[in-house]
């Protein structure tokens, strides 16, 4: 069993004999596992956001996730599977309409079924158009009406891009039962969930993502449910030894 981050789980798909049903789902991997008939690629992260996020009641509207890397895409993928009519999502890197238009994740995200809307912050862009300053307004709209807001841009704790990741989101504005997820690992609470917090929403965690992604893994590689606390345990002590490094 071989576990992949970052770019390489967009590559995966290709190195490998055969796509379990989550890597289909999303088009990447984060785990390959050699088996007599060849190795086949998971993506655990995708079923890690279909198990957590579970727990949103039904009628599943709308969700926003940001950041446009692999674990985007399993949030996506996850999203529509439980259901969700309407998935917007955007990235840092989206900061005119001209770049949102060019960018190939974002077309494989429309694949996906979910809407790339421009990052709303204007801060790096250059001047832009009437049109582009109101299209920054769409993913503050979407988000504030969303059931589910999925951060997975990972960012120190921190650090200042933790700080500006968390006002992407008009706090005051989400819906009071929202559930809000942050893939960050480490250390205290990210500025990201300290807001959701601060506005009383339930948040979900990097480390309760990692641990329920250790679960899937094992799962997938002993085909038995291990017990969760060793693995939460051992995914608090990853998380410390990351804030200390």
């Amino acid at each position: 069993m071989v576990s992949l981050s970052g770019a390489v789980c967009g590559e995966a798909p290709r190195m490998v004999d055969e796509l379990g049903p989550s890597a289909r789902h999303s088009g990447y991997a984060d785990m390959l596992m050699g088996t007599s008939s060849g190795v086949f690629g998971h993506d655990t992260t995708y079923e890690a956001f279909v198990e957590v996020l579970d727990t949103v009641p039904a009628p599943r509207s709308t969700a926003v996730v940001v950041g446009a890397g692999a674990p985007a895409f399993a949030a996506v993928a996850a999203c529509r599977q439980l259901g969700f009519q309407f998935i917007g999502i955007t990235s840092r890197s989206w900061l005119s309409t001209e770049v949102l238009h060019d960018s190939p994740a974002a077309a494989k995200l429309r694949t996906l079924g979910a809407l790339p809307t421009l990052w709303p912050s204007p801060i790096g862009a250059s001047p832009t158009t009437r049109f582009s300053q109101e299209m920054r307004l769409q993913f503050l709209e979407i988000a504030a009406s969303a059931q589910v807001i999925i951060q997975t841009v990972p960012v120190a704790p921190s650090s200042k891009d933790a700080r500006l990741l968390s006002r992407v989101v008009s706090w005051s504005q989400t819906r009071s039962d929202a559930t809000v997820c942050d893939l960050v690992y480490g250390g205290p609470p990210s500025p990201f969930l300290v807001e959701a917090h601060r506005h009383g929403l339930t948040g979900i965690g990097g480390v309760e993502m990692l641990t329920t992604r250790g679960l899937k893994m094992l799962e997938t590689w002993t085909g038995m449910r291990p017990p969760r606390e060793p693995i939460h345990a051992a995914a608090l002590r990853a998380c410390a030894r990351s804030r200390d490094e």
